[in-house]
């Protein structure tokens, strides 16, 4: 009788289930690559898997190998004199492969293991503590996802948008920031903010440190207090950081010192959400027009105001465009 490989089971059946690791979803694909007749085995016993009634749907099924087989051989017709040998093998990887499917409803079905959501979808921020204690501030617009327990003795959350985080410290157990452009964020540190784009990733470290770098690469940077990180365009950088406002949308208070009217609007318009522009006859006198001044928690409208009974411009509202001029 012809010997299979467990592992090998256990495998194609964490693949099908969703719950393969890197490594192991290369293993598979050195195998199923290796000759097509391995490829062809992988497609039969996805056919089983496929064929076998949902896991989730009924937690206490009886698996019936033989039926399943029946049902699969005679979709892929198999010459007659293999059917036997083919059979016992695949009767027996069936029983693997429905053990596997109940063990994965099972971790799925654990309230400690599911995947949870939040988003920050209502116009206001909003404030999480993690399972770990762990404290994250979600911008508006952000969504993070965790699990409540440890994926391979680390604690990892999936952001998009922009979050400050506060974490705390488990040395035994790192903690990972992971976004939709593959970049990864490893903790080094205490708190600091992420903020995701469709291209790039852009890290500001408050205290402590954190590790900037890209999924499957060795590459990195390592962000001390005070200092901005980005990865965008396959690059990464490290700069100190000048924006006293990059966490203005947590605390609701602007600050700044000494800046001109071109460097203000922009963070302005950050903060508010909105489009504001610059008249191109006014541009060059709002580069010299300095302020020092500090806003709490106040409306656009009202920023404006002061800033225009400061500097001396005027501003007005056209369409969804706030515009500067003289």
């Amino acid at each position: 009788m012809e010997q299979f490989d467990t592992h090998l089971y256990e495998l194609i059946a964490k693949n099908l289930s969703g719950q393969c690791t890197e490594a192991e979803s290369a293993a598979l694909q050195e195998w199923l690559e290796a000759s097509p007749g391995n490829r062809a085995e992988y497609e039969i016993l996805a056919k089983l898997w496929h064929d076998s009634p949902s896991a989730a749907a009924v937690p206490q099924r009886q698996y019936d190998a033989a039926a399943a087989w029946e049902k699969a051989s005679q979709a892929i017709q198999p010459p007659a004199s293999r059917v036997k040998t083919l059979y016992t093998r695949y009767a027996a990887a069936a029983a693997i492969v429905a053990l596997l499917t109940a063990g994965a409803w099972w971790l799925e079905t654990r309230s400690s293991l599911k995947k949870h959501e939040l988003a920050a979808n209502d116009g206001k921020i909003k404030s999480l503590q993690l399972p770990d204690k762990s404290m994250v501030t979600l911008r508006q617009g952000a969504t993070i996802r965790y699990i409540n327990g440890y994926h391979h003795n680390q604690r990892i959350v999936e952001l998009e948008g922009e979050a400050f985080f506060e974490i705390a410290s488990d040395p035994g157990h790192p903690f990972l920031v992971k976004t939709p452009n593959q970049s990864i964020v490893e903790v080094l540190g205490t708190s600091f903010t992420v903020q995701t784009g469709k291209d790039s990733t852009a890290v500001t470290v408050a205290s402590g440190s954190v590790k900037l770098g890209v999924e499957g690469d060795t590459a990195a940077v390592i962000l001390n207090s005070g200092q901005r990180g980005i990865w965008g365009n396959g690059l990464l950088s490290a700069n100190n950081n000048h924006n006293l406002n990059f966490i203005a949308w947590k605390t609701g208070i602007l600050q700044f010192n000494d800046q001109t009217l071109l460097e203000i609007l922009p963070q302005l318009a950050d903060f508010y959400a909105k489009d504001i522009r610059v008249d191109e006859k006014y541009k060059e006198t709002a580069s010299q027009q300095k302020a020092t001044i500090t806003f709490r928690n106040q409306s656009c409208d009202d920023v404006l105001h002061e800033l225009q009974l400061l500097l001396g411009f005027h501003y007005q509202q056209e369409g969804d465009t706030i515009v500067i001029s003289q």
